[in-house]
């Protein structure tokens, strides 16, 4: 089954900012530009982009570093948005908490990211519009739910985390970001999530978003407890699999 993203502009440049860099992504092109100890200039990230020859025109910056949390619109208040994040991330002095509206769905996704990212992209792309990534999946996956009559529950497997999403049809019932080293580690918190929420089997669906060779273990064991898994596209992607976010980089185009 297909995750739609109507939302995705293909002629944009999306710049996609994550625990190992920053992935450069367009309809054509996808590059990714480590980021180590040292922290790329203006200079040395502008260079670099025109040696790859990346159009500049329409820029979105899409932040996956830190966990985002996902407030019913009805009860954000802005003053309030570092609150917001206490218990996901720790904020420190560098951290600058941003959010990003979802009105079609009366939704706001709060998230930090850090100074010198702040600098650095607003300095490059004053035009630039910035999300999280969290907030760019929401809308698919809330089209994708409010077509079925159970509850779905969507894992998102990523590098040393994952996200899960439990919808009720249209209505998002949890969002949350867990650790994870190993399949045992992914199934403590799938169970403890689904014993928290009285999930029995037979009572939801579950999809995971890809599917991807590193994580066989992670599938075979889900169906230890859950008969009837699926996946979303792209299903064992040659490329994708090393990616830090080898759905999203799909997703969003790359």
């Amino acid at each position: 089954m297909h995750l739609d993203n109507n939302v995705r502009n293909t002629s944009a440049l999306s710049i996609l900012v994550h625990g190992d860099g920053f992935s450069f992504c367009t309809q054509d092109q996808h590059h990714l530009l480590a980021v180590n100890e040292e922290f790329p200039s203006t200079d040395t990230l502008k260079s670099w982009m025109e040696y790859h020859q990346l159009d500049q025109t329409e820029v979105k910056i899409i932040y996956a570093q830190e966990a985002a949390v996902t407030i019913p619109q009805v009860l954000f208040e802005e003053a309030q948005a570092p609150d917001y994040l206490t218990g996901a991330i720790a904020l420190q002095d560098n951290h600058q908490v941003a959010f990003t509206l979802l009105d079609r769905f009366q939704q706001v996704v709060v998230y930090a990211i850090t100074n010198k990212q702040q600098a650095l992209f607003s300095s490059l792309f004053p035009k630039a519009t910035q999300s999280h990534y969290i907030a760019e999946l929401l809308p698919a996956l809330t089209a994708f739910s409010s077509k079925s009559g159970k509850k779905n529950l969507f894992v998102h497997l990523q590098k040393n985390c994952f996200d899960l999403f439990l919808f009720q049809g249209s209505q998002l019932q949890l969002q949350n970001r867990f650790p994870h080293q190993n399949a045992d580690e992914f199934l403590y918190y799938l169970f403890y999530v689904t014993e928290q929420f009285y999930l029995k089997p037979e009572q939801f669906d579950l999809f995971f978003l890809g599917k991807y060779l590193p994580y066989t273990a992670y599938y075979d064991g889900a169906k230890e407890f859950h008969p009837s898994i699926d996946h979303l596209d792209p299903i064992f992607p040659a490329v994708d699999a090393t990616l830090p976010l080898p759905f999203f980089h799909h997703f969003n185009g790359a």
